[in-house]
């Protein structure tokens, strides 16, 4: 049996996805972080770290696997359905709604095909491979940006996925405004329309790639999901950026001849937790959460960087804009993960609008900065 039939028969035959709240696009995280501040204090808001609130969502916070928690403590807070009934959220069932929507901006979901992701039989044809698509429908890249990138960066996968955001995220800018607006909002269409038209990565202009480096900059600093040119909602740009990078993975195949995966569950025997992480082992990454293959970018990034570095010793222009993409851009995905900087970045807009204090803010940010300073050397 041909591979595309093969995974066209398993997307079939796979369980349909358990009936959920109708998905809301209001900023559930942002809006949980004011909440705890203005009822519980900056001291008490902002006393647990990354892993206590991972744990509160997973069943097991160090599987790279883990499934969701039937039973989040959030929601048996006695402040939750206060919080919930504050929220602008239109749906039958708010605090599930609710919910589902801290599963999806924390990366605690994953990739399955026919549970998370709807691959259908054009995208099966588009991205050549069901789990590609199923990571590239994740992370919300179209299949032309998708193989352009790649085509452009070679071996440099990471660093391919971060332009493939980059470029989805100006697609985007272009098609929801109008072209009239363009230069008054800085959207740059001709950017887009170059990079598509190029096949000789050489040609790539660094104003252009300068400029698409910004994009992503500020989407993964912001650290918000966005609403694309279609009304549908898109992950954190960081876990964008790691799918897109797992999606690519995918398409390379792997040393191993059966993979990484079976159905949509990671092959039985296959290397897990820490093991899978000491040694850079690719994931059944449909199977994987966000943050987990957020986890697994972030060392596959070094380690491209480094063969940069031993492959050039004497660098060019073209080196020297590798080495800002990974430097400047791409390493800001090292700290996507952690609550701490979010809640600083939150908590700073606080202070701007008076709600907090600036030394309340000043201490929520020193927490942030010497957990960076643990992250990379």
């Amino acid at each position: 049996m041909k591979p595309l039939l093969r995974l066209a028969c398993l997307a079939a035959l796979l369980p349909l996805p358990v009936l959920a709240a109708e998905p809301t696009t209001v900023d559930v995280y942002r809006e949980l972080v004011r909440h705890r501040t203005a009822t519980l204090g900056v001291d008490k808001a902002f006393a647990r770290g990354t892993r206590s609130y991972v744990s509160s969502f997973l069943e097991n916070p160090d599987s790279q696997y883990s499934a969701l928690r039937d039973d989040p403590p959030i929601t048996n807070e006695v402040w939750w359905y206060d919080f919930v009934d504050s929220l602008p959220i239109d749906a039958a069932n708010k605090s599930q709604a609710a919910l589902e929507m801290l599963q999806w901006q924390g990366g605690f979901t994953k990739a399955r095909i026919g549970v998370d992701v709807v691959v259908d039989d054009a995208s099966f044809v588009a991205f050549r491979n069901g789990y590609v698509a199923a990571n590239a429908i994740k992370a919300g890249v179209d299949a032309d940006i998708f193989w352009k990138a790649r085509d452009l960066n070679g071996a440099m996968s990471t660093l391919a996925a971060g332009q493939a955001v980059a470029l989805q995220l100006l697609r985007d800018q272009v098609r929801s405004h109008a072209p009239e607006t363009h230069e008054a909002r800085g959207i740059k269409a001709e950017v887009l329309a170059r990079y598509l038209k190029e096949t000789n990565p050489e040609r790539l202009t660094e104003s252009d790639l300068t400029y698409l480096a910004d994009l992503l900059r500020f989407a993964l600093s912001d650290n918000a999901f966005t609403i694309d040119a279609k009304g549908r909602r898109q992950l954190p740009a960081a876990y964008r950026v790691a799918r897109v990078a797992a999606a690519y993975a995918d398409s390379a195949g792997y040393f191993s001849p059966g993979g990484y995966c079976l159905g949509n569950d990671p092959r039985p025997g296959s290397p897990q937790g820490s093991d899978a992480a000491e040694y850079n082992i690719p994931l059944c990454f449909v199977a994987a959460t966000d943050r987990a293959v957020q986890s697994w970018f972030r060392r596959k990034m070094r380690q491209e960087e480094a063969s940069v570095h031993r492959a050039h010793h004497r660098p060019d222009e073209s080196d020297r804009l590798v080495h800002f993409w990974f430097n400047a851009v791409l390493t800001l995905i090292d700290v996507a993960g952690f609550i701490e900087f979010a809640e600083a970045g939150l908590v700073s807009e606080l202070s701007t609008e008076g709600v907090v204090t600036e030394e309340e803010a000043a201490v929520v940010d020193e927490r942030a900065t010497q957990l960076s300073c643990r992250i990379r050397p």
